[in-house]
């Protein structure tokens, strides 16, 4: 036997399931779109050592010049700058046969960097474990009060 209330639930659990397919549905869509038209940041290593004179650093990465924009994020507290690079790249601009170049990138600090580390933040991440610019011994650059140029 059927009765109009348990009809009724069913049909309310059919809508919700639909209207949950379909908010999947369009988040992907809206995702895949954003990604092939506006481009993901992308961060990236720089390489070792930088360059530091004062609250100056220079750094070089290898980033691709069909980039949209170049993003330097800086943090800075009493022990330790953390520098990140990022690139955003649209798929639809920058496929994957794009050649990589290098490019230098300065960067001024609120305050010299003195005995402060200077570390990659693209290396905290994770996801550069295997690249050599990301080795433990070379996250971590400081000028170690010996002169203008970071040292590994």
């Amino acid at each position: 036997m059927c009765n109009g209330r348990s009809m009724a639930a069913s049909t309310t659990k059919l809508g919700v399931g639909v209207a949950l397919l379909a908010a999947v549905i369009g988040i992907g869509v809206y995702a895949g779109v954003r990604y092939l038209f506006f481009g993901l940041d992308e961060a990236t290593p720089w390489d070792k050592p930088a360059t530091v004179q004062g609250s100056t650093i220079e750094l070089t990465y290898d980033g691709r010049d069909c980039r949209d924009r170049l993003q330097v994020e800086v943090e800075e507290d009493a022990t330790t700058v953390v520098v990140t690079i990022k690139e955003t790249v649209r798929s639809l601009v920058c496929g994957d046969d794009e050649p990589v170049e290098s490019f230098d990138v300065t960067v001024e600090l609120e305050s010299p960097l003195d005995e402060r580390s200077l570390v990659d933040g693209a290396c905290r991440l994770g996801q550069f474990g295997e690249d050599p610019r990301c080795a433990d011994e070379a996250t971590v650059v400081s000028t170690g009060g010996a002169g203008p140029t970071a040292e590994e």
